[in-house]
């Protein structure tokens, strides 16, 4: 690299030309010029020796020199900040963004949070709920849980919950189709998840493999967030996991017509992006998710019969 190290202001604005990929957007929410924000980022490429940006004609492009960069400068610079917000005011909250499957902030999180609240009221935990894919790939977070197989590139996973899944209906759905044999799952209205992972297929191979499935017609539902309302509203069958549905089976909302369990390849896991740079609060929330996501499996496995 040449010259002296890079000014913590010109950080900043590479920071903001990246999440924005404009400069003029960019200036706008640094109150700088759009002249000024190029200037300082063609300034800081020179002293790195690389370009951090491609300039397209309909806006900038990072550079794989760049997302790296964008990477860990962006870890480094929320450090700095929790450290000056800290010793300025020891009675501030630090906030952390974590990206978490809507499905999982909507049954396990949310209804959990607040016991990590009071382990650890100076933390804020910001929750947006996002996929692993299909996303916008210039956001950064200190954390995620996703649905995966957990093998995704430049990032830990942690398995937290979810291998289990079943077939589950509401009693309702039930009286109306009285279901006693692989062959009676014909007369049920059969749901299907519209994303990845928890499918018929899977599900079929285990449990009857000659079963050719439901009919490519059968109803999509886009995630467990609308698609356990569905089931639980007698519209249909579906594969859940059985983490997520073990209150409703408990009650007697849902019933299991097989009774049966089958392992799959999903999972929800906490993800964490390498180098791991999030710091001690952020650990502190890990450490909290990975004890709770274990002790729901250990419930989930009890109640499987599998423990």
């Amino acid at each position: 690299m040449k010259g002296t190290r890079n000014s913590l202001s010109s950080l900043r604005i590479f920071l903001t030309a990246a999440e924005t990929l404009n400069f003029s957007r960019a200036g706008e929410a640094l109150n700088l010029t759009q002249s000024a924000v190029s200037k300082h980022v063609a300034a800081l490429e020179d002293r790195l020796g690389t370009a951090l940006f491609k300039r397209m004609p309909a806006g900038l492009r990072l550079t794989y020199a760049g997302a790296l960069y964008l990477e860990r400068i962006s870890a480094a610079v929320r450090l700095i900040d929790e450290a000056d917000a800290l010793v300025a005011n020891p009675a501030s909250r630090v906030a952390l963004n974590v990206a978490v499957s809507p499905s999982f902030a909507q049954f396990f999180l949310l209804p959990r949070l607040s016991e990590f609240f009071e382990l650890h009221p100076e933390i804020r935990v910001n929750i947006r709920p996002r996929l692993l894919h299909a996303r916008d790939r210039s956001e950064r977070f200190d954390a995620e849980i996703q649905l995966h197989t957990g093998y995704v590139s430049g990032m830990s996973a942690q398995y937290l919950c979810g291998r289990e899944m079943t077939l589950v209906a509401a009693p309702s759905l039930l009286k109306r189709h009285p279901v006693k044999s692989v062959d009676d799952i014909t007369q049920l209205p059969l749901l299907k998840r519209a994303q990845r992972g928890y499918g018929w297929d899977e599900w079929r191979a285990d449990v009857a493999p000659l079963w050719s499935g439901p009919a490519a017609t059968a109803p999509e539902y886009e995630g467990f967030s609308i698609l356990l309302p569905a089931v639980l509203n007698g519209l249909g069958a579906g594969i859940m996991p059985l983490c997520m549905v073990l209150d409703h089976l408990e009650s007697g909302q849902l019933v299991r017509p097989f009774g049966e369990t089958v392992e799959g390849r999903y999972g929800y896991h906490l993800m964490q992006p390498r180098p791991n740079v999030g710091g001690p609060y952020c650990q502190a929330f890990c450490d909290w998710v990975i004890a709770q996501g274990q002790a729901l499996n250990v419930r989930t496995r009890r109640y499987a019969g599998m423990a």
